[in-house]
């Protein structure tokens, strides 16, 4: 008995020691309106629901390189600005370090926000999505096929003009994103 016990407990204290941190979930963004700064908090909403996993959201500016260095997933998302994306999110994504690719295989998602319904959302998905790819990331879609390219929200066109929070048909399929992600994380954790 006191040999069981005491495999136990060295079972136990050694994997106390060796036991991994959760992967960590960077969201990231910039919303001049607030809109994409509601769709990130529900991603990361939908991203916590998943236990494993822990999760920052940070708007672009306050990103540092050892956040994305430390992320096993990286969310990004931007309104539509012009039909691309905004040139602040441009600049974030030209800042990332890319000698000796450090970004590959970590998982990557996208979302963006826009006044219409055929302003451009998909268009910056797709442009975020193609700088995540030069940086040999592993892309993830959104969980249905009415958002196969991540996350997005019309804002600025009826009916969804006239309220204050986006509606909530957006909000789940940034929840859904978010969840998607974090079980993706999971499996190549």
């Amino acid at each position: 008995m006191r040999k069981l016990n005491l495999i136990l407990f060295l079972f136990s204290f050694s994997h106390f020691l060796f036991a991994q941190e959760k992967p960590l979930i960077l969201i990231t963004y910039y919303s001049q309106s607030g809109n994409t700064e509601q769709m990130a908090k529900a991603i990361g909403e939908g991203a916590l629901s998943v236990e494993e996993v822990d999760v920052k959201l940070l708007l672009i500016d306050q990103v540092q390189q050892d956040d994305l260095l430390a992320a096993s997933a990286i969310i990004l998302g931007s309104p539509v600005y012009n039909a691309n994306i905004a040139p602040a999110v441009q600049e974030f994504i030209n800042s990332w370090p890319f000698e000796e690719r450090p970004l590959k295989d970590k998982i990557g998602a996208v979302f963006s926000t826009g006044g219409g319904m055929s302003i451009g959302e998909e268009l910056v998905m797709l442009n975020l999505m193609h700088s995540m790819l030069i940086h040999g990331m592993i892309l993830v879609g959104g969980d249905t096929v009415e958002s196969a390219f991540g996350a997005s929200a019309i804002t600025g066109e009826e009916p969804f003009d006239l309220q204050e929070e986006l509606d909530p048909i957006f909000l789940k399929k940034g929840e859904d994103l978010g969840k998607r992600v974090a079980e993706t994380v999971l499996r190549f954790h």
